[in-house]
């Protein structure tokens, strides 16, 4: 079995080689749901930066409803998992139909009658597979966290942070893809209407045991660690004179250095941090979510 899982692993792993060497060359690719970084605008919000793989939005100085302005941010998150959810679906289903086909003509020519029936598997697992035919551990990292803080002058009001990555992590946990980011930091009180400045931070993160992972397709400007316990890749941009950040970004890799070390993941996660300054009073707030640990 060892041997197996080892012949699989480098089967997968030539995948994996090309797909980073792609990256390199060209940049980041699109992400689960096959989104651009700005393919979608939440309502109330206005570009503060951009580029090709992520951009930074703020609320538009006419918005004077913000938790409106932060349900449609809410929504377009939920909308966005729906339709990748729905894309996934429809190309699991499609993988079991090539599935059923290949399987039953292998039965036919063996002259077995099971070969329909193990073709069949790919529908069954909603084309969750790997290169070396194993289930995935793909999944959404979702967190919200809100604290009330009372800026000097001002009047008491709650700061909120909040996102979701959608994560791919093969059966053999030795790489892990995030794509689909979208976070969002505010404060909601309303004296003062707007922050002196915020500070707004994605964090992407595994553990790891083996050799240092590389951290692919990182935001330009993202703080890169990698050792052989962790890796992260930490985004962080500021606004001045508004109440709200938003963050979208396509695709960050995190990869083994090479097919002859050992790697692998044993914990990822995905956190924001939204640091608000008040005059000379800074307030922060985190949010995360985790999987694996």
């Amino acid at each position: 079995m060892g041997i197996a899982i080892r012949s699989r692993r480098s089967a997968s792993f030539a995948g994996v080689a090309t797909l980073l060497l792609a990256s390199v060359a060209v940049g980041v690719t699109q992400g689960a749901s096959d989104s651009q970084a700005a393919e979608s605008a939440t309502p109330g919000t206005v570009v503060h930066k951009q580029d090709a793989h992520g951009e930074v939005r703020v609320a538009d100085p006419s918005v004077r409803d913000k938790r409106q302005l932060l349900q449609a941010a809410k929504k377009e998150r939920a909308e966005r998992q729906k339709a990748a959810a729905s894309q996934e679906s429809a190309a699991g289903t499609a993988a079991g139909t090539t599935g059923e086909t290949a399987g039953a003509t292998t039965g036919e020519t063996s002259g077995g009658g099971t070969g329909g029936d193990s073709g069949g598997t790919g529908g069954d697992d909603g084309g969750h597979g790997d290169q070396s035919g194993f289930p995935t551990r793909d999944q959404w990292l979702d967190s919200t966290k809100s604290s009330r803080v009372s800026p000097a002058g001002g009047a008491p009001g709650a700061i909120s942070a909040a996102g979701s990555s959608f994560v791919k992590v093969p059966f053999m946990e030795y790489y892990a893809i995030f794509t689909d980011t979208k976070s969002d930091v505010a404060w909601l009180g309303g004296r003062p209407f707007n922050a002196d400045s915020i500070k707004h931070t994605d964090t992407w993160r595994i553990g790891s045991v083996g050799a240092p992972f590389l951290v692919v397709g990182a935001p330009e400007g993202a703080a890169v660690k990698s050792t052989g316990s962790s890796a992260e890749a930490s985004w962080s941009t500021e606004v001045e004179r508004n109440w709200y950040s938003q963050h979208t970004y396509d695709q960050v890799a995190f990869y083994p250095p090479n097919h002859d070390d050992y790697s692998n993941v044993f914990r990822i996660s995905h956190s924001v941090t939204g640091t608000f300054q008040f005059g000379s009073s800074f307030f922060t707030v985190t949010s995360q979510d985790r999987a694996y640990s």
